[in-house]
Formats: C-alpha cells, sequence, structure tokens
C-alpha cells in the first residue's frame, strides 16, 4: 500500500453507514492508520469507523438553512462562489501539523468539496475527487444559476488532479460537462457477506410463494420504484420483504412487509439470504429521474451479486444499472412489464438455478481488483519525498 498521507475531507466520511461512507469505508480499511486524517461530519452513533483520527467540520447555520424555505437561495448564492466555508483555523492547523500528502473529497455536498478544493489550491497539494452523483441535482439551485454552479463545478474538477467517477458513464458524460477526464471506480461489496450454497436455492423458502428481498436507501427513485410494482406483487402473489424500518410514503400491502434495521449491512445480507429467494432493484419510471439513472451506478448491485441468488433489476432502458444488467448473463432485467415473466421464470424455471450459477461468475466488483485500482490511482499522484 502506498505510504502518502492522505487528508480526508467530505461530508460523507468513511463509516459503516450511508452507501458513500461504506465505500469509502471499505477502500481505506486496510491503510495505515497513521496516514490517515478525517475531517467531515461527525460519526453517527454506534457506527464502524476507520482506526484514525476524525475531526468535525461544522457547518451549522448552512445546514439549518438548508432545511428552511431558503434552502434553493443558499444554494443560489453558493453557485456564484459566495457564502462557502473554508476550513476554521483549528482544523487548518491541525491538517497543516499532519503534513497530508494528498486530499481525497467527495463531489457531493458543496461547502465540503469546495473546503478541500480551497485548502488544496492554498497547500498546493494534490486533490483526488470522488464523484457518486450529479452534484447539480444535489444541491438544487435555481435553473438560472444552475449554469453558474456547472462552471463553478467545472473549475473545481479540472483543478483535481485525479477524478475518480463511480461508473464509466458517468466519467464521459462529467467530461463533457466539466471539461476533463476521469477514472472511474465501481463500488464494491463487503467481503465478510457469505454467498448462499446453490443447494438452498432449489426450493422456495416460503412452499410456492416467492419471497423478494430489498435492502438500503430508499433515495434515487427507489421508493417510487417500489410503489410502482405493488399491483405486480399482489397479482402474483409474490412477498417483499422490504429490511429497513416501516416507512409509511410505501403503499400498504399485504404483500410487503417491513423487516427492520439489523445492526450492521453484513447482518442485513445474512437474513435477506435466509429469509428470501431472490433480491430486487426497482428503478422507477418516473422521467424526473432519466437523468440521475443514466450515470448513477446503484451500489447495492455488488452486494446483491456477492449473495449468490437470483437478481432482478427492474426499471426504463436509459437506467445505467439496467443497462449493465444486459451485457451479463444470468441478470433478470426488463421494464415494470417485464416484471410478471421474470416473477414466473424464478417460480417455475429450471433454469433458475443456472442464472446462480452465471451470476457466480460475475467479476466486476471483486474487492481485491477495486483496491488495487484504487491504490494505482493514489500511487499515480504521490511520489515520495
Amino acid at each position: 500500500m502506498s505510504g502518502a498521507k492522505i487528508l480526508f475531507i467530505a461530508d460523507e466520511i468513511p463509516q459503516s453507514i450511508n452507501a458513500g461512507s461504506i465505500q469509502f469505508m471499505r477502500l481505506l480499511k486496510s491503510y495505515p492508520s497513521e496516514n490517515l486524517l478525517i475531517i467531515g461530519r461527525k460519526p453517527t452513533n454506534n457506527a464502524e469507523i476507520l482506526n484514525c483520527k476524525y475531526y468535525t467540520f461544522e457547518v451549522k447555520l448552512i445546514d439549518r438553512l438548508r432545511l428552511s424555505r431558503l434552502a434553493r437561495y443558499l444554494s443560489d448564492i453558493q453557485s456564484i462562489g459566495l457564502a462557502l466555508p473554508k476550513l476554521p483555523n483549528q482544523l487548518q492547523k491541525i491538517a497543516d501539523d499532519f503534513k497530508p500528502d494528498l486530499i481525497i473529497s467527495l463531489m457531493q455536498f458543496l461547502p465540503f468539496y469546495y473546503a478541500a478544493y480551497h485548502y488544496s489550491k492554498e497547500k498546493k497539494i494534490p486533490l483526488v475527487l470522488f464523484c457518486h452523483d450529479d452534484t447539480e441535482d444535489f444541491a438544487n439551485p435555481h435553473n438560472i444559476f444552475r449554469k453558474e454552479l456547472v462552471k463553478l463545478n467545472a473549475k473545481i474538477y479540472q483543478a483535481a488532479s485525479s477524478r475518480v467517477c463511480i461508473s464509466p458513464e458517468m466519467a464521459t458524460a462529467w467530461e463533457k460537462k466539466y471539461g476533463a477526464k476521469s477514472e472511474f471506480l465501481y463500488p464494491t461489496f463487503s467481503d465478510a457477506i457469505q454467498g448462499r450454497k446453490l443447494e438452498k436455492s432449489v426450493m422456495l423458502v416460503n412452499g410456492s410463494t416467492l419471497t423478494i428481498g430489498y435492502a438500503g436507501s430508499l433515495a434515487y427513485g427507489y421508493l417510487e420504484g417500489i410503489n410502482e410494482i405493488v399491483t405486480i406483487l399482489e397479482d402474483t402473489n409474490t412477498k417483499l420483504k422490504i429490511f429497513r424500518d416501516v416507512d409509511n410514503r410505501i403503499e400498504k400491502s399485504p404483500n410487503i412487509e417491513f423487516m427492520g434495521y439489523a445492526e450492521t449491512p453484513e447482518e442485513t445480507w445474512k437474513k435477506i439470504s435466509e429469509q428470501c429467494d431472490a433480491v430486487i432493484l426497482p428503478y422507477s419510471e418516473e422521467k424526473k429521474f432519466k437523468q440521475l439513472y443514466s450515470t448513477h451506478f446503484p451500489s447495492k448491485l455488488p452486494e446483491y451479486i456477492k449473495l449468490n441468488m437470483p437478481i432482478i433489476v427492474i426499471g426504463p432502458p436509459y437506467a445505467n444499472g439496467i443497462k449493465w444488467c444486459k451485457s451479463k448473463q444470468g441478470m433478470l432485467s426488463g421494464n415494470k412489464k417485464d416484471l410478471k415473466n421474470l416473477i414466473n421464470f424464478l417460480l417455475f424455471s429450471s433454469n433458475r438455478l443456472k442464472c446462480i450459477g452465471q451470476i457466480s461468475q460475475i467479476k466486476d466488483f471483486e474487492h481485491h481488483s477495486i483496491l488495487e485500482k484504487f491504490r494505482k490511482i493514489i500511487a499515480a499522484i504521490y511520489t515520495p519525498g
């Protein structure tokens, strides 16, 4: 592993909660703790964190305004470079004393990645900028300020020594939008997930009823996606188990059951493996998600693949996950109208086990490969003194 001293500045810190945070946790877990310093949000209570020092970067006024009716006006002002915080003096001193060789940030919440960019520029330290989502959508300024935010983001994006997008599609789109090339790094799964043995998929877990599992956030249109398939679940007598606490925004149905949160993501995957026949990724077909879906890559897909279970991915053809599935044998994908046929395939087809065998051959998200690529990104910009 590279000996570079890494200063990490972002709103999503490495910890065992939230998809982006979990990915950083996996990338940095084996990194020497003495060469890591984290500045960002306060770690979530009871979350696992890295064995290094964490310092809280507070933006209390900005956070209050984001939750008020002034939120979009704040985004407008920040889009033209105003009301953006720098690292406070105390955190700057901590960072200075650490003497970082490079900085990692996540291009998601502007106040944090702007602070990382400013410190990088001021101290002439290389910046590695990760991109998981469309930050203009995340900021949501009024339309007349959106172009200004793109200009500001382009300046920050171009200033980075290395840019790392979540998918090749995002890397291509962001090069067009921001004017600089990028690497891509798919999300990876946890090595702690134990894939289900093939013989356990011979019989359905609940007799003749198909039981499908879903875990993770309801953002990114997944809430809408679930609501769009409720009627099909009822018509096919298919059970959907959602592994999170009850959310009343999901349509009430005898075919949907909330299973609550487990203490760790790995425990959730274990329960899904034991209680479900398949897992589902339900993209929404609402047009408002089209831009998001065309570049975003779902971090739960690698976890699903590691489970060694049938995977259903439903959504519009422009969704990045759908396009990826179409190129892989064993993945069951299509639009909402195809879901009934996919359910019947899992209920009645003798090829169900063949699909699982094909999925087990997918190597796109192998942890050691992702980690090796990350190490090469770091090594490419770090020259030992």
